[in-house]
């Protein structure tokens, strides 16, 4: 089971990347349009976020497929995904009726792209369970006992 999430986990973050690092203008316009300007900076940081998260996204698929950088791959993917569920809440909130900009602008991406809102925040909660199973599971069996452990302290 935990493969088939380490590998169901690393396909979408390759189909997401891979658009992105051939077209890096094309998702910088999609960042733009969550509308969020940082303190100081204001929206400066767009052009660097749309070089360095695509690559982030790829290193990441790659890592899932490796048993030594696996933990560490899903802790990074499942911290990317808790801020792709704030940015896509966000936008909700703000009432934008903007696409996700999850998988470029290309054709695949097109077809694979939806629009900000609950059932992408559901998707992406399920998708970061998935790291949290993977992470969970990949770690050392005395961490795991301790985890189930301490579990009886609330019982």
């Amino acid at each position: 089971m935990e493969w088939l999430c380490r590998l169901a986990i690393a396909a979408v973050y390759l189909l997401a990347a891979i658009p992105k690092l051939l077209n890096p203008l094309d998702f910088a316009k999609a960042i733009a349009n969550y509308r969020l300007s940082l303190p100081i900076i204001g929206q400066d940081y767009i052009y660097a976020v749309a070089i360095f998260l695509p690559a982030l996204e790829a290193v990441v698929a790659l890592a899932l497929f490796s048993n030594k950088w696996k933990r560490t791959a899903s802790l990074v993917a499942g911290l990317l995904l808790l801020m792709f569920i704030v940015l896509i809440g966000q936008a909700v909130a703000r009432g934008l009726n903007i696409d996700c900009g999850c998988f470029g602008n290309g054709a695949l991406s097109k077809a694979l792209a939806s629009k900000v809102g609950l059932g992408k925040i559901l998707e992406d909660a399920l998708w970061f369970l998935m790291c949290v199973f993977i992470y969970w599971r990949s770690a050392p069996t005395g961490q795991k006992r301790y985890a189930l452990d301490r579990t009886s302290v609330w019982s």
